[in-house]
């Protein structure tokens, strides 16, 4: 996770020229529509989010918060499960305005730990159609195949090859046979080798996968967070289980 950019030093500083974004989408099956529908809506700005979650603080972009919500809004029987939380700018995208079980996993160690903000954030977000549970660890002391299934992940603990790697592997038996995996901060080459060996070693098939990269230099874009669309870039991805066993780290 990256801190977001000071909104004070972003509008006192140069405009700077940001790229577009680098995204290579491809298709497969059912739940690979639904992502691929929601994240066509997210691209047009289109979702149910109000002000508030859009202005959350936080290491995430306006159109992936609409993308979250959307998807969260269109799987069938909605299970979340999310790693690294930060002040809620995510979680409570995934939440709003929809029926689901949800659950986040932090130890708010890095980037100041805002853990005050995030219960505030969840309390002006949640309702009582999302069951909600935050558990304050480090991802790897949690028992991911206690919590139960979840068939959308969204992992955006530490982001270390070692991190990656393991934040895949260590909640293989906490998802579903056929699950959305979401990794932030695509746009370094650590995210990506750790998130790519994980799914090699899994055996995992890779049903559909949209990349989008907003630097292409192992680079932090000139402004990121709730200022941008995709902040740091993003995979988004629909995998199934073939038979493969997690081994034990």
């Amino acid at each position: 996770m990256k801190q977001a950019t000071n909104k004070a030093a972003v509008e006192s500083a140069p405009v700077p020229v940001i790229p577009d974004p680098v995204i290579e989408v491809h298709s497969g099956l059912s739940l690979s529509d639904a992502v691929r529908s929601c994240f066509e809506a997210a691209t047009n700005d289109q979702g149910k989010l109000n002000e508030y979650v859009l202005n959350i603080e936080g290491m995430s972009g306006k159109k992936f918060r609409y993308f979250l919500n959307n998807l969260m809004g269109t799987v069938s029987n909605p299970r979340y499960l999310e790693v690294g939380s930060w002040a809620g700018s995510t979680f409570c995208s995934a939440i709003f305005g929809n029926t689901l079980r949800a659950v986040a996993i932090d130890n708010w160690s890095q980037f100041g730990g805002p853990v005050n903000h995030f219960f505030v954030n969840l309390a002006n977000c949640t309702s009582v159609a999302a069951r909600t549970s935050v558990i304050f660890e480090d991802f790897r002391k949690v028992d991911f195949g206690a919590l139960g299934k979840f068939n959308v992940y969204l992992f955006d603990g530490p982001h270390a090859y070692e991190d990656q790697y393991d934040g895949l592997i260590r909640a293989w038996n906490g998802l579903t046979e056929e699950f959305v995996f979401i990794v932030d901060d695509w746009n370094w080459d650590a995210v990506r080798a750790g998130t790519m060996d994980a799914i090699r070693d899994l055996g995992l098939e890779v049903q559909m996968k949209i990349e989008v990269r907003t630097t292409q230099d192992n680079s932090h874009p000139a402004i990121g967070g709730k200022q941008s669309d995709w902040h740091n870039g993003y995979f988004i991805s629909v995998l199934r289980k073939n038979g493969a066993v997690a081994q034990e780290a």
